[in-house]
């Protein structure tokens, strides 16, 4: 493509991706984008060819002085296949152009070979598809560990010793006839708070996804950054010290080495550390303490890197409670560089099917470019 076909296809997945978060007029895009009211015209004008969006009821703007269009995303004009590959399971769902969620499945893992987490994806690929009273028109995936998306590759993912070096991409494309995509399940998680959860409407922020992996999706100027070698955001793997030995953040705090702990005192599961925290456990209450100092520390550290100051905690986090929250915000704030506003919140998105939602929200972007570059 030429640089200003490129231009276009930029501003032209800007104005889809607004209308992902939201109904807009062509004269709210324009001043929110700043676009061109030409310009909005000519890709709205496309879009509408396409049959990708619609116009819908007049709005009355006092600031404009007359009723303005509200455009909006066509449900049916494609559907997409989102899958989130977890430590223990796989999570699916198929959303319509608009983000709406028709169809989901999981399944968890036999055991942790190559043809046992094939099969459960394909298990639950199958299941979606064949529920679906539509064709699917593209799969994407969130999959954890490091990843050449471009190619559509699973490189080497931490703790899946035998789906290393995996063309996932290319075996569903194959199997199904449609376009696959790839992408980091942290960066994937963040795409969902952006479309679905607290991080509507920013510009920037970090999503910290806390599984039995720790991730963070940098969402920075409106974009994922992937650094240069696609990693970026791999919190779980700042290194901590413990007892005189560097380990990695996510080895002494993520979820399987959270239940690890919380078992010595009786507690089995997450739900029980969620009640044991409200009823004040105090051997809970300083084990979130110390959670909370420990992965308030690593956000400082990446504060300091990125400038990013609103941060939303996620998955098993959601679990953790105020306890773990006002020591991660107590640490920042005690440690921050520059003593300015910090946002840290806990995710409303909870830790089921985040993954498969923000994969979903990632291949409605990546089929929508992919139609309008033909």
């Amino acid at each position: 493509m030429n640089a200003i076909s490129s231009v276009g296809l930029r501003n032209s997945l800007r104005i889809f991706e607004t209308l992902m978060v939201k109904n807009a007029s062509r004269v709210e895009i324009a001043n929110e984008l700043d676009l061109t009211k030409t310009t909005v015209g000519e890709i709205t004008k496309n879009f509408i060819d396409l049959g990708f969006i619609r116009e819908k009821e007049k709005t009355h703007d006092s600031r404009i002085g007359k009723p303005q269009t509200l455009l909006e995303i066509v449900p049916d004009a494609f559907h997409v296949a989102g899958i989130g590959i977890l430590r223990k399971q796989v999570e699916g769902c198929i959303v319509d152009a608009d983000g709406k969620i028709l169809r989901r499945k999981s399944k968890y893992y036999k055991s942790f070979d190559y043809n046992s987490i094939i099969n459960s994806i394909f298990e639950v690929t199958d299941d979606l598809i064949a529920g679906n009273r539509d064709k699917i028109d593209a799969i994407a995936f969130g999959a954890p560990g490091t990843l050449d998306s471009k190619n559509g590759i699973i490189l080497k993912p931490a703790k899946f010793l035998e789906f290393e070096n995996v063309p996932l991409a290319k075996i569903f494309s194959d199997r199904y006839k449609v376009n696959a995509w790839i992408e980091n399940d942290a960066d994937v998680a963040a795409i969902a708070e952006k479309y679905y959860g607290k991080g509507k409407n920013l510009n920037s922020f970090i999503s910290i996804h806390m599984e039995e992996g720790i991730g963070s999706g940098i969402i920075l100027n409106g974009e994922i950054h992937h650094g240069e070698y696609g990693y970026a955001g791999e919190m779980g793997h700042f290194l901590v010290k413990d007892n005189g030995t560097f380990k990695y953040l996510e080895d002494l705090y993520g979820a399987d080495a959270i239940l690890e702990r919380t078992r010595m005192f009786g507690i089995p599961d997450f739900e029980s550390l969620k009640k044991a925290e409200k009823n004040k456990d105090k051997k809970v209450i300083e084990f979130l303490q110390e959670i909370g100092e420990e992965v308030g520390a690593v956000i400082v550290s990446m504060i300091h890197l990125t400038g990013i100051s609103t941060i939303f905690l996620g998955g098993k986090a959601t679990y953790l409670g105020n306890t773990f929250l006002n020591s991660v915000r107590s640490t920042i704030k005690k440690y921050l560089f520059y003593d300015h506003e910090v946002k840290v919140e806990l995710s409303t998105l909870g830790d089921a099917f985040v993954v498969a939602l923000g994969a979903s929200a990632h291949g409605r972007v990546k089929y929508v470019e992919k139609v309008l570059k033909k």
